[in-house]
């Protein structure tokens, strides 16, 4: 082989391996782009957006029983004029400061057919006690649906916010969510190995998901007759109060 020959092999391994080492390093920096966007993206959802992501399984799921649309959880006379969608997380604060509100006047205008509520139950809020307990009430409140109707359900959702755990720390076991689930007319038998299991989980995950699917960024989120009522609790409270007068 001539040197010229020798030569121009040489510069073609050259201009190969220059080629490869720069595919390499834009592989390199788009994998860097990537992580910090990912980032970006979870600092500024919060921890509502790192849960949705984690559970963002696609499994399919039997809901319980008596739920409507998938997810939905109808309290009150089909036929009245009203209805009003709540998204509640159990361990959310302000969800329970919405019930401390305005529950008991809601409560009446169920019973007086003014209006129909559809309870639309999330969990992402298990990072805030240390048992998990956002999940775990969510799964119980769907066990009691599923073996004992909506009136036990709406007793036992009320229970639930009556007794909300603070933030930080362990909520009830299973136990006292069993007894609570017998108080509100549920049958011992038919909820104790469902809520031990958390036999509702993938149900659970898969209705979180789809709040984010829905549009909705957090707890509690209210609509009237599906226009939003307010992103504030004192407009939420005044959007209820509205519509049951």
């Amino acid at each position: 082989m001539s040197k010229r020959n020798k030569a121009a092999e040489r510069a073609a391994r050259a201009a190969a391996l220059k080629a490869e080492q720069e595919r390499k390093e834009r592989q390199k920096r788009i994998a860097m782009i990537a992580a910090v966007v990912v980032g970006i993206v979870v600092v500024i959802g919060g921890g509502f957006l790192i849960q949705n992501l984690r559970d963002s399984t696609g499994e399919a799921a039997t809901p319980p029983a008596g739920v409507v649309d998938d997810y939905g959880v109808m309290v009150g006379d089909a036929s009245a004029p009203t209805t009003i969608t709540i998204y509640e997380d159990f361990q959310c604060p302000i969800c329970a400061q919405l019930e401390s509100e305005v529950g008991d006047d809601l409560n009446a205008a169920i019973d007086a057919g003014k209006v129909q509520v559809d309870y639309r139950m999330v969990s992402f809020l298990d990072r805030a006690s240390g048992n998990e307990y956002s999940s775990r009430a969510m799964n119980a409140a769907a066990v009691v649906l599923d073996t004992s109707g909506a009136d036990a359900f709406k007793s036992f959702h009320d229970e639930l916010f009556a007794n909300q755990p603070e933030e930080g720390t362990d909520g009830p076991e299973d136990d006292e969510l069993i007894a609570d689930a017998v108080t509100a007319g549920a049958d011992e038998s038919a909820v104790r190995t469902a809520i031990e299991d958390k036999s509702f989980d993938q149900w659970i995950k898969n209705a979180t998901e789809q709040m984010s699917v829905d549009g909705v960024n957090g707890t509690p989120t209210v609509f009237v007759d599906g226009e939003a009522a307010g992103a504030t609790l004192p407009e939420a409270v005044e959007a209820i109060r509205n519509a049951i007068e």
